[in-house]
C-alpha cells in the first residue's frame, strides 16, 4: 500500500488530487494536511512513503516543505502540485531535491498520478540499487575484496574499506582529502604500489578499454607482503586514464599453493633420494658379491673396480698394501670407461709413480687414513691442493675434473686406496658420492681382510702339520738313539771306552731333548703371555763366554774357528740370567748348526750409547732374501722337507725375538744371500755398571757334590728308574733316602718316620701329589711344615701355580737338571736347619 502525504490548503484541490490518484493506484491511503500544525505533527510521525504539496500555502510554501522533508528523510520522493509556481521556482526545487513538478489544471492533474508513480518507481529503483550496492560492498569487504578508481597520475578516486586494509591502512576508510596515498608510505613503496595500480594503463593513442587481470606480492604500508590478484579496467575520459581495480586478497591460496609445491618438491627429492638409495643398494649388493666370488682378491677388485666404471666414476685405481706392508703404486688395478684411458692411467702409474711419502693422493689417504674429496678442478695447475709435478700431470693427462679416494682399513689394518675419477664430464663429487665410496671401501677392506686371514690360517695349518710332522721326527730321533744304547748296554757285555760312549750318547740325546721339550713350553708360555723374567742387573761378557764355554765342543766337531771380542768394560743391563743365556745359546749354536765344516763364527759385544749389543756372524749358508722377513716367525724353516740337511723345530729365533723384546731390546738379521753367511745382532738398554754373580745352580754345576750328611729325603714316584735316579743323586751328596712307589705309601713312611725334606711326583696313577701333599699338610701345625719339591712333567706356569697353592714349596719340571736338584735341596736344608 502506497502512503502518500498530501499538503494542500485548499480542499478542493486535495479532492482533485485525491480522485486523479485513486483512479491509478488501488491500494492507497492519503494523509490530508491543511493547516501547519498538522504538517509538523505528519513530519514528526513519519508515517509516508511519498509526498505531494502546493506551492503556495498561507503558513508557508512548497521549497519550505520540501526542505524540511529533504532534512527529516532525504531518501523520500516529493512531488509538486501547484498553479502559482515559475520556471525559476521549479528550477531551484529540482535542485533542492524535488522529483517532479506537475501544474494544478484539470487536463494537467491526470499527469499527477503519472508524476506520482514514475517518482515512487524511481525511489524504489534507488532504494534497490543502493541495498546492492551495500550488499555488494559488505560482500566485499567480507571477501577482502578492495575496489579502487585510480587516475594515471596517482589520484585516489574510490576505495572501498577492504581496498585500505589490503594496502594496509587499516586506519582510514575514506578517500584521503589530498586524494593520493603518497604520505602513508616510503617514497620507493609507493612508487612500487602505484606502479602495480595502474600497471599496462594504456598509451596516449589508445582509445580501447584494456582489462588485465594480474597475481602479485603487494608490498604494504606497513612493511609486510600480501598476495593480491589485480582485475583492471582502463578508460579514457576527455584525456584523462582511469584505473578501475579490484584486488583480491589470494595470500592462503598462494600460501597453500607454495605448501604444495614443497610438498611435491620433498615427495620428488625423496622419491630420488629412494631411487639413488635403491640404486646404492643393488650397487653395493652386486659389488659384495664380486667380493666373495674368488679367493684371489686382485681379481676380486679388478671386477668391483670395472662395476664402477661408469656407474660411479669414469676411471677407478686400487692400490692394496701387499705382504711387505707396502703398496706398489706402480702396479695399480685399473678400469677405466675406456681401453684408451686404462692404458694411459696405467702407463702413467708405472714410469711415474706417486712417492710413498708424499702429502696428496693415495699415498696422503693411506697414511692419515682420511678420505680426500675434490669436487672440481678447472684448472690442474691451480685449482690442486698440490704443486706436485707428478700428480699434475697425472690429473692433466687423464683431464680428470673430480675426484675422490678413500682408504681401505679392517680391523684397524690399512690395507690400501680406492681412487674414482670423472673425467672430461659435467658430472662432480659431492658428499653423497663421498658415503658410497666409503661404504664400498668398507666392504672392500673387509673382504679383502678375511681373505687373508683364511690364507693365514690355511698357511698356519700348512705350517702346524709340518710343524708337528718336524717334533715327531725330532723327538723320536734323540729317543731311537737312547732307547737304542739302553738295549744294547742291557743285553750285551761292553768294554769301558763303549760304555762311556754309550752313556755320553744318551746323555747328549737326553739334554737335545730336554731342549726341544723347553722350545716347544716356552712357545706356548709366549702364546699364552705367561712367560715371566727375574730381572736383576746382569754382567754380559760372562753369560756370552759361559755360552761360548759350552757349545766349543761342538764347534770343534765341525772345525769352525769361534771367535770372540768381547768388551770386558761394557755396562750390565736389566735382565733374566737363564733366558738371556737361551738368547745367546739359540744364536750361537744357530750359527753353528748351519756353518759348514772349517768355517768360522765371531761373536762381538760391545756398548753403543746406552745400548749393549751382541753381534753373531757367520760363514754358513746365508739367508735368501724371500725368507729373510719371515726368519723370526714361530715354526717357519727355510727348508722344511724331508730331505732337509739340518735338524730342528724352527722355534729358536721366534723364541729369541720375544725374550730380547721382554728385556726391552731388539734383534735384527742381515744377510747378503744364500752362500754368504748371515749376522743375527741383539740391542739391549744398560742399567747399571755392576757385575752379577754366578746362581746357585752355577755355584753347584762349578764344585763337587756338596756333603749334607744326617738330611732325610722322601722320594714319591712311581716310576722306578725315576726313584733310582734320583735316589742316587742324592746318595751323592751323603743323604739318607727312602723311597715310595705311591702316595699310600709315601704316608705310611711319613706315619713311621718323618723325613726333612719331600721329593714327590705329582702325576700318579691311583691317588696324585696333590691329594698327597694336602693330607700331609692337614696333619701338620704351621711350625712344623716340611718343605716339599713337586717334581712332575707337567711344565706350564699353570701348573707351577697349581703346585705351589696346594702346598708344594718348589716345583721342578722333568727331566730334571742333577745340579737345579741339588741347588734346591741344599736351599730348603739350609732353611730346616735355620728353623
Amino acid at each position: 500500500m502506497l502512503r502518500i502525504l498530501l499538503i494542500d490548503d485548499n480542499p478542493n484541490d486535495r479532492h482533485l488530487a485525491i480522485y486523479a490518484l485513486q483512479q491509478e493506484f488501488s491500494h492507497l491511503q492519503i494523509q490530508e494536511i491543511g493547516q501547519a500544525q498538522d504538517f509538523e505533527q505528519a513530519l514528526t510521525a513519519g508515517e509516508f512513503d511519498l509526498v505531494i504539496t502546493d506551492y503556495q500555502l498561507r503558513w508557508s510554501d512548497g521549497l519550505t516543505v520540501l526542505k524540511a522533508i529533504k532534512s527529516r528523510y532525504p531518501d523520500c520522493p516529493v512531488v509538486m502540485f501547484t498553479n502559482s509556481g515559475t520556471q525559476e521556482i521549479a528550477v531551484e526545487a529540482l535542485k533542492s531535491g524535488l522529483d517532479d513538478y506537475v501544474i494544478k489544471s484539470n487536463r494537467q492533474s491526470l499527469r499527477l498520478p503519472k508524476a506520482v508513480r514514475r517518482a515512487w518507481e524511481n525511489t524504489e529503483a534507488q532504494r534497490k540499487v543502493a541495498g546492492l550496492e551495500t550488499r555488494l560492498q559488505t560482500l566485499l569487504n567480507n571477501l577482502n575484496v578492495g575496489v579502487y578508481r585510480l587516475q594515471a597520475d596517482g589520484t585516489l578516486l574510490e576505495g572501498n574499506p577492504a581496498f585500505f586494509r589490503l594496502v594496509g591502512l587499516d586506519r582510514i576508510n575514506t578517500i584521503p582529502e589530498n586524494q593520493t596515498l603518497e604520505s602513508y608510505f616510503q617514497r620507493e613503496e609507493y612508487a612500487e604500489l602505484l606502479s602495480q595500480l595502474k600497471h599496462n594503463s594504456p598509451g596516449r593513442d589508445r582509445q580501447v578499454p584494456e582489462n588485465e587481470v594480474r597475481e602479485i606480492p603487494l608490498r604494504r604500508a606497513d612493511g609486510t607482503t600480501v598476495w593480491v590478484r589485480l582485475s583492471k579496467t582502463f578508460t579514457t575520459v576527455n584525456g584523462i586514464t582511469i584505473i578501475d581495480g579490484l584486488m583480491e586478497d589470494i595470500t592462503e591460496r598462494k600460501q597453500s599453493e607454495q605448501k604444495l609445491r614443497d610438498s611435491l618438491a620433498r615427495e620428488q627429492i625423496l622419491r630420488t633420494k629412494a631411487e639413488a638409495l635403491e640404486h646404492r643398494s643393488s650397487f653395493l649388493a652386486e659389488a659384495s658379491r664380486l667380493l666373495v666370488s674368488s679367493l684371489d682378491y686382485r681379481t676380486t677388485l679388478a671386477l668391483v673396480a670395472r662395476l664402477a666404471v661408469p656407474t660411479l666414476a669414469d676411471l677407478c685405481l686400487v692400490d692394496v698394501v701387499g705382504e711387505n706392508n707396502f703398496i706398489a703404486y706402480s702396479e695399480p688395478i685399473v678400469a677405466a670407461s675406456n681401453s684408451e684411458l686404462e692404458a694411459l692411467a696405467l702407463e702413467l702409474r708405472s714410469s711415474n709413480p706417486p712417492r710413498a711419502n708424499a702429502n696428496y693422493g693415495s699415498p696422503k689417504v693411506l697414511r692419515t687414513q682420511q678420505p680426500e674429496l675434490v669436487i672440481e678442478i678447472p684448472d690442474p695447475v691451480t685449482g690442486s691442493n698440490t704443486k706436485d709435478p707428478t700428480h699434475i700431470n697425472f690429473i692433466q693427462k687423464l683431464h680428470i675434473t673430480s675426484y675422490a679416494i678413500v682408504p681401505l682399513t679392517a680391523r684397524e689394518r690399512k690395507l690400501g686406496t680406492i681412487t674414482f675419477a670423472v673425467v672430461q664430464s659435467e658430472r662432480r663429487y659431492g658428499r653423497a658420492e663421498l658415503e658410497i665410496f666409503q661404504e664400498l671401501a668398507q666392504r672392500v677392506a673387509l673382504a679383502i681382510d678375511n681373505v687373508r686371514l683364511y690364507l693365514d690360517a690355511q698357511k698356519a695349518n700348512r705350517v702346524k702339520d709340518e710343524f708337528l710332522a718336524i717334533v715327531s721326527h725330532e723327538l723320536r730321533t734323540p729317543l731311537n738313539a737312547m732307547l737304542g744304547w739302553t738295549n744294547l748296554l742291557r743285553t750285551r757285555q761292553m768294554d769301558a771306552a763303549t760304555q762311556a760312549k754309550a752313556l755320553e750318547t744318551m746323555e747328549r740325546n737326553a739334554k737335545l731333548q730336554r731342549k726341544l721339550i723347553n722350545d716347544i713350553l716356552d712357545i706356548s708360555r709366549i702364546t699364552q703371555k705367561s712367560l715371566h723374567l727375574n730381572l736383576q742387573p746382569i754382567y754380559l761378557p760372562l753369560v756370552v763366554k759361559s755360552a761360548i764355554e759350552d757349545l766349543q765342543i761342538v764347534a770343534q766337531t765341525k772345525s769352525i774357528v769361534v771367535e770372540s771380542n768381547l768388551d770386558s768394560h761394557v755396562k750390565p743391563v736389566l735382565g733374566d740370567t737363564e733366558r738371556l743365556q737361551q738368547v745367546m745359546w739359540n744364536l750361537l749354536s744357530n750359527a753353528l748348526k748351519f756353518t759348514p765344516q772349517g768355517g768360522r763364527v765371531s761373536v762381538e759385544l760391545k756398548q753403543i750409547n746406552s745400548c749393549v749389543q751382541l753381534t753373531v756372524s757367520d760363514t754358513g749358508q746365508g739367508i735368501s732374501a724371500d725368507f729373510l722377513p719371515y726368519l723370526f716367525d714361530a715354526f717357519r724353516q727355510a727348508d722344511a722337507t724331508t730331505t732337509r740337511t739340518h735338524a730342528g723345530l724352527g722355534l729358536g729365533l721366534a723364541i729369541v725375538q720375544h725374550l730380547v723384546e721382554m728385556h726391552n731390546g731388539m734383534v735384527f738379521a742381515t744377510s747378503d744371500g744364500e752362500g754368504k753367511g748371515a749376522t743375527f745382532t741383539v740391542q739391549l738398554p744398560i742399567y747399571q755398571p755392576q757385575v752379577t754373580q754366578p746362581n746357585r745352580v752355577e755355584q753347584t754345576r762349578q764344585q763337587d757334590f756338596p756333603s749334607l750328611p744326617g738330611l732325610r729325603i722322601l722320594v714319591v714316584d712311581d716310576d722306578e728308574d725315576t726313584r733310582q735316579m734320583l735316589a742316587f743323586i742324592l746318595e751323592q751328596c751323603e743323604v739318607q733316602v727312602t723311597t715310595a712307589a705311591s702316595a699310600t705309601e709315601a704316608l705310611n713312611i711319613f706315619s713311621q718316620s718323618k723325613p726333612d725334606i719331600l721329593l714327590c711326583d705329582v702325576g700318579m696313577p691311583h691317588e696324585d701329589g696333590y691329594s698327597l701333599i694336602s693330607k700331609i699338610r692337614s696333619q701338620e701345625d704351621d711350625r712344623q711344615r716340611i718343605p716339599a719339591v713337586a717334581l712332575t712333567a707337567f711344565a706350564r706356569d699353570e701348573d707351577r701355580q697349581q703346585a705351589i697353592a696346594a702346598g708344594f714349596n718348589q716345583h721342578l719340571a722333568k727331566p730334571v737338571n742333577l745340579y737345579e736338584l741339588v741347588a734346591v735341596v741344599v736351599s730348603l736344608a739350609q732353611q730346616t736347619a735355620i728353623a
